[in-house]
């Protein structure tokens, strides 16, 4: 029994020796984090929002971690291919998710999805970004008045167009829809590019764009732009209403990003990826540099990005209820 006795002992002072030993190498590893390169995962193909300020996050992020942070395109499913290679990558923090509110969304639009965002490491809040909604020139509508009159006009004759089903695009079309009664016919596409190209080509007449996708156009004239779909007025198009302005009260919607991480990433590298993305927001260049692109500036601990997805998944799970969005 003595022996026993002292057998289990040992087995417990070498468990504790073993996790110590554990703990003093994780904490190394975060310490001298990063090491390598780290990859920034786009889930949206080059050229629209996402990948656009990936690239500006990126950018910055390399110089304030002095690593090489390089974006990877992993486009497909509304964001949810590159969100799961992201969830199901090794806890490191080498592999880190641009993640948007479409994935808010798509835990409430696909029925199977293999990963929750709600469970990955959330590391900082990037910041949020208007929608402006667009028209084509051919559109004989000039404001949101017009179009709500003219849809109501042409019911089910006007194609609105979205980066794929399910998107954020996807539901603020629909939520538009019900709060002023009309009807459109959707046609998604895969990705904002080949939408914007039919759009200024009149294939498609109408679409929810986010700020800097849009920008060149509107000021190129290539698009109409009727109206901003957040609350407040963009500084990007300051003279632009809101759609809330413009006769549909309570209007408000706006893509949204942050970083997230495979779950049980360690909490070092996250506070210290943290602390690099609020140094960015701190440089006036960075945020300059943010804002031409029509992105408002976010911040925050990991805590204020996981609230935000949250209260995300809530409030547009019962637009995707209503407008019966589901994605098989």
């Amino acid at each position: 029994m003595k022996r026993r006795a002292f057998i289990q002992t040992m087995s417990v002072i070498g468990a504790g020796m073993a996790a110590r030993a554990t703990g003093a190498y994780a904490a190394a590893d975060a310490a001298a984090f990063p090491t390598a390169p780290v990859r920034l995962v786009a889930p949206f193909p080059p050229g629209g929002t996402v990948d656009i300020l990936a690239r500006v996050v990126s950018a910055q992020l390399t110089r304030e971690l002095g690593q090489s942070v390089v974006v990877e395109n992993r486009a497909g499913a509304g964001g949810t291919i590159g969100a799961d290679a992201v969830a199901r990558s090794k806890p490191d923090g080498y592999t880190i998710l641009f993640g948007a509110a479409h994935h808010a969304i798509a835990q409430t639009v696909y029925p199977s999805l293999p990963y929750d965002i709600r469970k990955m490491t959330p590391i900082s809040f990037l910041g949020r970004v208007d929608h402006v909604l667009l028209v084509t020139n051919k559109l004989p509508v000039k404001n949101v008045s017009e179009l709500v009159a003219y849809l109501k006009a042409h019911p089910d004759t006007v194609a609105y167009g979205t980066p794929g089903s399910g998107t954020l695009h996807h539901l603020m079309a629909e939520q538009f829809k019900a709060v002023t009664g009309t009807r459109m016919m959707h046609v998604p596409y895969k990705g904002s590019s080949p939408a914007m190209v039919d759009l200024i080509s009149d294939t498609i007449q109408v679409y929810f764009e986010t700020m800097p996708s849009a920008l060149q156009y509107v000021r190129n004239g290539s698009v109409r732009a009727l109206a901003v779909t957040s609350k407040q007025r963009s500084r990007s198009l300051p003279n632009l209403p809101t759609i809330a302005e413009s006769g549909v009260p309570n209007y408000d919607a706006a893509s949204w990003y942050g970083l997230f991480s495979a779950a049980g990433t360690p909490a070092p590298i996250v506070a210290k990826v943290n602390a690099a993305t609020a140094r960015a927001f701190e440089d006036s260049a960075f945020v300059t540099q943010w804002r031409n692109q029509g992105a408002e500036p976010g911040g925050g601990k990991p805590g204020v990005l996981q609230k935000l997805l949250i209260s995300e998944v809530d409030r547009w799970s019962s637009v995707a209820k209503e407008a019966n969005i589901r994605i098989e």
